[in-house]
């Protein structure tokens, strides 16, 4: 089986599982009729699965079956990042509950930053509003430059598990990301706000990073509930 194809693959049982979910009945059938229902080999679909049961997707039960386990308290972040890398629908209240995740995380955050940021985090930061500007400039879009200086701002917290924790976040949220900044309008009100936010964490005044960075989800988070994925 080809790349492509185990993607394919990855996909179609991703959706399978969406799909039998919303049933009453939450057992998969067996390899051998998941691989006749999408024309892969059951080693294909063993390994898939293997990977759906480490993200704590499904279980296997011993002498039952292959059972759907609770996204919302079993299943790890990364299945999330999962959905997202291959597009898995995903409701809107699970975008939402991922922004939610993510103000909280940083605005934490911030207040560490303001604390034990070095000059590296501030040049990393000032590298990333540099690029935000050139691409602005230049017309593309701008949700990776977005990433770079929101990612670099939690970094400068010290904290290496919030990093990840974000980095998984930003992940999860890239397709509405993107989406959001098509709008047109939205690039310039966000150069304006990271560089107060680096300027205020320069200045190490942590009350003032906290409230500008709850101040500039709160902008943008208007304009991220109208977006349709």
């Amino acid at each position: 089986m080809t790349g492509d194809s185990r993607q394919d693959l990855v996909k179609a049982l991703l959706a399978h599982v969406d799909r039998a979910r919303e049933t009453p009945a939450i057992r998969l059938p067996g390899e051998r009729d998941l691989a006749t229902t999408y024309g892969a080999s059951r080693t294909a679909v063993r390994e898939v699965l293997g990977v759906f049961e480490a993200l704590r997707l499904i279980e296997r039960r011993p002498r039952s079956g292959i059972y759907i386990r609770d996204q919302d308290t079993d299943a790890s972040i990364d299945a999330l990042v999962l959905r997202e890398t291959f597009a898995v629908s995903r409701s809107a209240d699970a975008y939402e509950q991922a922004q939610e995740a993510r103000v909280i995380l940083e605005v934490e955050a911030a207040r560490l930053a303001a604390e034990r940021r070095t000059a590296r985090d501030l040049n990393l930061m000032q590298a990333a509003i540099d690029a935000f500007r050139i691409s602005a400039n230049e017309g593309r879009n701008l949700a990776d430059d977005d990433e770079a200086f929101h990612l670099a701002l939690i970094s400068a917290a010290k904290n290496p598990v919030l990093s990840r924790i974000a980095k998984s976040l930003y992940l999860m949220t890239r397709s509405i990301r993107v989406a959001y900044f098509d709008i047109p309008g939205t690039s310039k009100g966000s150069i304006a706000e990271h560089e107060q936010i680096l300027t205020a964490l320069k200045s190490k005044d942590s009350a003032r990073s906290v409230n500008l960075l709850r101040g500039h989800y709160r902008r943008s988070s208007a304009l991220w509930r109208k977006i349709k994925i």
